[in-house]
């Protein structure tokens, strides 16, 4: 009992670097198409955006901004939760990992007068699908077990 207790508890442990893993993948690809769109709306007519360099520029200027404020506390709190009470749902992990994720812009945004409090549709929304992804990859693997 005391065994199988501790493999299953390793066993989510690595399940849930795996789904984070995933998760920031994802980001890290949206936000890249979505910074280097961005990019080429900014200066259409210059020839290194064009020609793919804006995925590029746009992977590395995304990478910069968002992995300071990464963390996987709400992630965390969300998978022990999941496991403690023994939820199985799908939905559960998808809607958990989405709202994680969706809450680190909010939590690590800085605070000011020319800054607004909650950080743009665009960015909120590759957040929230990241964590949707992570959330369902961290439910396949683990949550339907817990």
């Amino acid at each position: 009992m005391i065994t199988r207790t501790i493999l299953h508890a390793l066993w989510a442990a690595i399940v849930f670097v795996f789904a984070v893993t995933v998760a920031l993948g994802v980001l890290f690809m949206l936000g890249a198409a979505w910074v280097g769109d961005e990019l080429r709306a900014a200066a259409p007519h210059d020839p290194m955006l064009r020609h793919g360099a804006a995925s590029v520029f746009g992977m590395v200027l995304f990478v910069g901004t968002v992995t300071p404020a990464l963390t996987v506390l709400p992630a965390a709190i969300a998978a022990i939760a999941g496991e403690a009470l023994r939820i199985r749902s799908w939905m559960y992990y998808v809607l958990a990992g989405g709202a994680a994720m969706a809450a680190i812009p909010i939590l690590a945004s800085p605070r000011g007068d020319q800054l607004p409090a909650i950080p743009a549709g665009q960015y909120m929304t590759i957040f929230a699908a990241a964590g949707f992804v992570g959330g369902f990859v961290y439910w396949l693997l683990a949550g339907r077990n817990a």
